[in-house]
């Protein structure tokens, strides 16, 4: 429905001045309406009454058969440039809409969900997985000794990895996983669907993936290893969006106690 709505905006705006032409064909038929409507009341229509009702209003017909096609342009071209302006100004709302939609949800530095949209999103998981009967994981990732490595490299390369760190949970993450950044050096996923043993395969895979992982940032090669703490969620009956992140929180807590670059699963 969208689509044929774009393309129907498109063909209004480039078609002013076809709307210009059809202006000048109505006003060119306005003569000939005119000729006809006043021999319908005259009574006869007969070509010699054409004849005479033209010689004896030949301003009236010139004006009508030049001015009015003229002044029909004139209104057409308007009305097509009032269409213009319209529609590029609903386009420019819209895009600023949904600009301004995007950044309302999205973390400015990794361009992941922020902390806000990611609590909306694990209400939503915990609603649907509730109401069609579904399991669900989740999984707080920490990078480890990320202090550390700011003081180490700076926060430029600090922010470099975090946004790389995003881009390499993308590549592990499935498509209906739901990522975002929890906050500082930590960020959080959502597994729709997952068992026990899809959740631990994406964490395993994450982990390895962050430990074998090399970084460049200004000519240096950077590593960084990532702790995650896991959470399966078979029953959800009396889970909320508190419930669920202590969970998966006190997981990362003791993933972290047992040395860190690891996994750690709580059921």
């Amino acid at each position: 429905m969208h689509d044929r709505t774009s393309k129907g905006e498109a063909l209004l705006r480039h078609y002013k001045y076809a709307i210009a032409f059809v202006g000048i064909l109505l006003g060119l038929c306005a003569p000939v309406g005119s000729l006809l409507f006043r021999g319908f009341l005259a009574g006869p229509f007969s070509p010699e009454w054409i004849r005479q009702e033209v010689k004896l209003h030949e301003f009236y017909y010139v004006y009508m058969t030049f001015g009015t096609p003229f002044v029909f342009a004139l209104f057409g071209f308007a009305l097509g440039h009032f269409i213009d302006r319209f529609f590029t100004q609903r386009a420019y709302l819209e895009n600023l809409n949904s600009q301004l939609k995007a950044q309302s949800i999205m973390d400015d530095l990794t361009g992941r969900y922020n902390h806000r949209h990611i609590i909306v999103e694990i209400d939503k998981e915990i609603e649907r997985a509730r109401r069609y009967k579904h399991t669900l994981a989740g999984m707080m990732i920490d990078v480890d000794e990320f202090k550390k490595f700011n003081d180490k490299h700076g926060h430029l390369a600090g922010d470099y990895v975090l946004r790389e760190v995003a881009n390499a949970f993308d590549q592990s993450i499935r498509k209906i996983d739901i990522l975002g950044r929890y906050g500082g050096d930590e960020f959080l996923i959502i597994l729709p669907e997952s068992n026990q043993e899809i959740a631990r395969i994406v964490a395993d895979r994450i982990q390895k993936t962050l430990a074998a992982k090399e970084f460049t940032f200004k000519g240096k090669t950077l590593k960084v290893t990532v702790s995650i703490g896991l959470f399966f969620f078979e029953k959800l009956d009396d889970m909320d969006v508190t419930g669920f992140i202590e969970s998966i929180d006190k997981a990362l807590m003791k993933a972290k106690s047992l040395g860190k670059n690891r996994v750690h699963s709580l059921a």
